[in-house]
């Protein structure tokens, strides 16, 4: 996303994990004022994640979508421009008023900002829709409150995506999101084991902050050369061959090929069964068989 800010801008803050159905709404809005005002739609978000920061959160697999992932699926929704601020204690400490004058009247030339339902920033939280009509009125520019998007009754929240996703509830999921949970990444060469029992995989790396959801066989859809493959996805450490560390592998149903070192998106459909140890090669075999049949059919009826 690129664009000149001289002209003026839409914009909106957040760190905006997930980009979900609650943060498109917000977008939406952003886009169409932007459209109408023959404005730029900017989105301001954070790197690392203000919980990082302000909480010491360190689990390594935490975030909904990569920077990469987040990126795209902000330019789909209409945004001209994306600016990423470093979080720091110091970006932290900063009240409402600074904040703005900093990183958005001048710099965006902000003309509306738009925020969610339960919006508040600044030091200690303080600057909430009271205080940011104050400082619009001040500083010239307008604010914009958009309502809540409830899911079974409760605002949806990238909080409740990461359960979901945790709990291996890809329905769930899916319908916070708006779309399919999905891991992007490259594909490398494995060790040729699924080869060996006639389901043949691609192998893919994930983003070292990536959330996955637990271990076992999910039902899919693969992504790549811009075709898309029913798939049987396997996440876990593989007991029945040997174990080791933890692998993102897919039988791509009735592809032929070589991706190695292409981009494939894998989005999880539904939990199959948990990952589990076979005691012979063949029951492997077996089982896996099942699992493409019983994912074939799945994926037929959605």
């Amino acid at each position: 996303m690129t664009g000149n800010s001289e002209k003026g801008t839409v914009a909106t803050i957040g760190v905006f994990d997930g980009v979900h159905v609650g943060h498109a709404r917000i977008l939406g809005e952003v886009a169409r004022r932007a459209r109408e005002g023959s404005l730029l739609a900017a989105v301001v978000t954070f790197d690392p994640h203000p919980d990082e920061v302000l909480a010491g959160r360190t689990e390594p697999e935490s975030m909904l979508t990569s920077h990469d992932e987040k990126a795209s699926l902000l330019a789909e929704s209409g945004m001209d421009m994306e600016v990423v601020l470093r979080f720091t204690r110091e970006v932290a400490g900063l009240d409402a008023e600074e904040f703005i004058r900093r990183y958005l009247l001048d710099p965006l030339r902000l003309k509306t900002l738009v925020v969610g339902h339960d919006f508040r920033m600044g030091k200690g939280r303080q600057g909430g829709r009271e205080v940011l009509g104050r400082l619009g009125s001040e500083l010239g520019f307008s604010v914009v409150d958009v309502g809540a998007v409830l899911v079974d009754g409760l605002p949806v929240s990238s909080t409740r995506a990461r359960e979901a996703v945790r709990a291996a509830d890809l329905t769930l999921a899916r319908r916070l999101l708006g779309r399919p949970y999905a891991v992007e990444g490259k594909v490398t060469r494995g060790d040729g084991i699924g080869v060996r029992l006639g389901f043949p995989t691609v192998n893919l790396t994930w983003p070292e902050r990536k959330l996955l959801p637990p271990d076992g066989v999910y039902a899919g859809v693969a992504e790549s050369r811009g075709e898309t493959f029913k798939a049987a996805i396997n996440l876990g450490r593989r007991p029945s061959v040997g174990g080791g560390s933890r692998r993102l592998e897919a039988h791509l149903i009735g592809f032929e090929g070589d991706l190695v070192g292409e981009r494939l998106k894998l989005n999880f459909m539904s939990r199959i069964r948990p990952e589990k140890a076979f005691s012979t090669t063949e029951d492997l075999r077996n089982a896996i068989r099942q699992d493409v049949i019983t994912i074939s059919q799945l994926l037929d009826k959605t």
